[in-house]
């Protein structure tokens, strides 16, 4: 049987966004735990181009199999199509004998243990063995962005692996426009370009806006726009909005319902999509349904023990126009 599967390694680290970030990009199969079963893209390449944040592996299923029948599978299977170079095979059972099984099938075997050209990893999930060969891993660069190693700092700055989160969660395709209203340092920004959106970042402060300037210039980052806006007044056409609102312990409660209210009612303006972070002690269910937004998603992501924020997906709420009736 050939499958066209690919099964990705998700983190456990904040399991429901990790799920959620891979099923708004991919078609997805089902889910055992950590693991995602995706429909393999007709483009092979296709799955790469938008790097996850909370996926750590993506793997093709070469084949599935049952436990008893596993070693009779692996001496049928033709092995010289797939490895190419050394290989490596990791499994949590009998690995020794399923590399050995291997090394007997292929043409020239040639082992490396530390940096194989093809890794073959055997998962074991209740009854089935699914057989697969690593396609992609994630090298965490976004870890090398936090706020504390850009030139343009400030410290209550959005966490790099959270900003690309965010941005996949919008569904926004490659190339598309992603908007940041409160862009602050550009730490959403960063990760947008880095995963292959085009950007628009906008905020009231320019003090903030020259650090958000410092870092961007910081990663060379090409065509990325920002300007002093108002997040409660500007315009501008995208796929998605995806921002952090300010949530500045010093400000009065009623002043942030008030900002947040402006915003999203303003942000119908530009967009039917958003992928907002709300600081966990606001009651935005009710400012999204006043102000025409419909929850569709949302996860409790812990900045510290004493702090947490929910990070909301939003669609816009489009009245269905009365059919007209027709006259008799």
């Amino acid at each position: 049987m050939n499958y066209n599967m690919l099964l990705f390694v998700l983190s456990q680290k904040n399991l429901a966004l990790a799920r959620a970030e891979v099923a708004s990009l991919y078609p997805m199969r089902k889910i055992e735990e950590q693991y995602a079963f995706v429909d393999k893209p007709s483009n092979k390449q296709s799955f790469l181009r938008i790097p996850l944040a909370f996926t750590k592996e993506i793997y093709e299923i070469l084949f599935s199999s049952s436990k008893k029948n596993l070693f009779e599978k692996i001496k049928k299977y033709d092995w010289n199509k797939k490895i190419k170079g050394s290989f490596c095979v990791r499994s949590v059972a009998n690995e020794r004998e399923i590399a050995g099984s291997i090394w007997q099938k292929i043409k020239y075997p040639c082992v490396d243990l530390e940096h194989p050209d093809t890794l073959i990893h055997f998962f074991f999930m209740k009854k089935k063995v699914y057989c697969s060969r690593l396609l992609w891993k994630n090298d965490y660069a976004f870890l090398q962005r936090k706020a504390t190693q850009r030139p343009g700092f400030y410290p209550a700055s959005l966490d790099p692996q959270l900003a690309r989160a965010m941005v996949n969660l919008s569904a926004a395709k490659k190339n598309a426009r992603i908007v940041d209203p409160f862009c602050g340092t550009g730490g959403i920004l960063i990760e947008a370009t880095f995963s292959g959106r085009k950007v628009v970042g906008y905020d009231i402060s320019s003090w903030m806006l020259e650090k958000c300037k410092k870092n961007i210039e910081h990663y060379n980052l090409k065509n990325v726009i920002f300007a002093v806006r108002d997040a409660t007044t500007f315009r501008k056409k995208c796929a998605a909005i995806v921002t952090e609102l300010p949530f500045g312990k010093n400000t009065k409660s009623q002043d942030l319902l008030m900002l947040y209210s402006q915003f999203l009612e303003n942000a119908k303006r530009s967009t039917n999509n958003i992928v907002v972070s709300f600081p966990h002690f606001v009651d935005y269910r009710t400012i999204c349904r006043k102000t025409g937004w419909k929850i569709k998603q949302k996860f409790v992501c812990y900045i510290h023990a004493s702090l947490s924020k929910d990070v909301v997906v939003l669609e816009r709420k489009v009245r269905k126009k009365k059919a007209k009736e027709s006259s008799s």
